[in-house]
C-alpha cells in the first residue's frame, strides 16, 4: 500500500519548461485525499526549493522536501528540520585541488546562492535553470567546515570525461555522480536520496515498502531501487531506468500524473 510518494525534482516532478503542469498538480491532490504523502527530493538545498513552491502551486501539496541529495530533511507541517552525513571539509578542499586544473568549476551552495571560482555560461544556464542567484568567489575559502556537498559546473560535452576519470580515481571517502547534463556532484559514501526518504519513513511510521519514487537520473538511483516502487520518467539515464521497477512517460508529458492514474488512483 503506497503511503508516500517521493519526487525529483527537475527532469521529474517539473517539465523541460521548469513547469509542475495543472494534470500532475491534480493527481498530487488526489493523492493527499486517498492520505498519501508526498515529499519532494533533490539535490538543490532545502532552503532553495522553499521559494519555488508557491510558483509550482505546490505549496498546499508538499509534506516533506529532501535537499542535497539526501543530506538535509525538512518536515513542512510541523517545520522540523534534520541534516546527515556531510562531506569532510579536508576532501572538498582536497577534490578542489584536483579537478578545478582540469577546468570543471567547484562551487559552494548554501541558502544565498551559488558561489563558483569564475562564472562562466555553463555557470549562468545552471543558476538560471534552477532560478539560484550566482557569485564570484573563493570557494576553497568559503568551505568551512563540513558540507552537504561539493558540485563542480562543466560543459555537457565535458561530462563524459568527468565520469571516465572519477571511475579510474575513485576513493572510499566520497561517491561521485552526474545529476545534470551540466553538474557532477561529491558527497559522502553513506549519502543518497534514499537515506532522506528513509528518515521521512521514520517520522511517518512506515516502511520503504509503502514508499512509490519517482526519478530520472544517477542521484535518483538508490532511491529508485530502495523504494517498494522505484519509476524512471522516459526521459531518463540509462542508469537510472536500470534501476527502476517501471519506466513512465517523460516529464513533458505528465509521466507523474499518468502513473499516478493507472496505477495508484
Amino acid at each position: 500500500m503506497i503511503r508516500l510518494i517521493a519526487s525529483d525534482i527537475d527532469g521529474t516532478l517539473i517539465n523541460s519548461s521548469s513547469e509542475c503542469t495543472d494534470r500532475t498538480i491534480k493527481a498530487l491532490k488526489d493523492a493527499k485525499d486517498k492520505n498519501i504523502k508526498f515529499a519532494i527530493c533533490s539535490g538543490r538545498p532545502v532552503s532553495g526549493i522553499k521559494p519555488l513552491l508557491r510558483g509550482w502551486k505546490l505549496n498546499d501539496i508538499v509534506d516533506y522536501v529532501v535537499g542535497m541529495n539526501g543530506g538535509e530533511v525538512w518536515n513542512v507541517k510541523e517545520d522540523k528540520f534534520v541534516t546527515c552525513y556531510p562531506l569532510e571539509e579536508h576532501i572538498i578542499k582536497k577534490l578542489i585541488d584536483e579537478y578545478e586544473p582540469m577546468g570543471y568549476i567547484p562551487t559552494y551552495y548554501d541558502d544565498t546562492g551559488l558561489y563558483c571560482q569564475k562564472i562562466t555560461q555553463d555557470v549562468i544556464n545552471v543558476a538560471t535553470r534552477t532560478a539560484t542567484p550566482y557569485f564570484q568567489g573563493d570557494v576553497r575559502a568559503l568551505t568551512k567546515g563540513p558540507q552537504p556537498k561539493l558540485m563542480f559546473i562543466l560543459p555537457p560535452e565535458k561530462m563524459e570525461d568527468i565520469e571516465k576519470y572519477y571511475e579510474a580515481h575513485k576513493s572510499l571517502d566520497y561517491v561521485a555522480f552526474k545529476t545534470a547534463k551540466d553538474l557532477f556532484e561529491f558527497s559522502n559514501p553513506l549519502l543518497a536520496k534514499d537515506i532522506g526518504v528513509k528518515i521521512i519513513c521514520a517520522q511517518m511510521g512506515i516502511d520503504m515498502q509503502d514508499v512509490l519514487a519517482f526519478g530520472d537520473t544517477t542521484n535518483d538511483i538508490e532511491m529508485l531501487k530502495e523504494a517498494g516502487i522505484g519509476v524512471c520518467m522516459a526521459n531518463g539515464s540509462k542508469d537510472a531506468k536500470e534501476a527502476a521497477d517501471y519506466i513512465g512517460d517523460s516529464c513533458d508529458e505528465d509521466g507523474i500524473a499518468n502513473f499516478l492514474y493507472k496505477y495508484v488512483l
